[in-house]
């Protein structure tokens, strides 16, 4: 089995876990709106819903940004009625799923801290650091 957790899959897998990083950022407003603030804080959940949807649609930070998406989610499952709570649970799991798998080839996490080839030069015994 390959281990796509150190790097960025590109191909299909890169694919669908951009689609996966499209639908969680859809999510991010719902899950934000159902928390139980004040009335008059809650229009305000529309920022942070931003930055988080345009954080995981482009790749930046995404395991952190999806695990507070699952933190988020799983926060305000207490409070929903059945039908409400198995909603917000599976879309933790998708957050879930895609703070596990990471952001995938393409993103901007791949572009900073992706494939990075390290060459080792080799060295004689007589060869002096300057």
């Amino acid at each position: 089995m390959v281990k796509f957790l150190s790097r960025y899959p590109d191909g299909g897998a890169g694919v669908a876990l951009l689609l996966l990083r499209f639908s969680c950022a859809l999510v991010a407003y719902p899950v934000l709106e159902r928390l139980p603030l004040p009335a008059s804080v809650l229009g305000l959940a529309l920022i942070p819903a931003a930055v988080m949807a345009l954080a995981l649609a482009l790749g930046f930070g995404t395991r952190v940004v999806a695990l507070l998406l699952v933190a988020t989610a799983l926060a305000v499952v207490p409070k929903l009625g059945v039908d409400g709570a198995f909603i917000v649970i599976a879309q933790a799991g998708c957050s879930g799923a895609l703070a596990l798998l990471g952001p995938g080839a393409y993103s901007i996490d791949a572009r900073v801290f992706g494939r990075q080839v390290i060459r080792f030069e080799p060295r004689g015994p007589r060869s002096k650091e300057k």
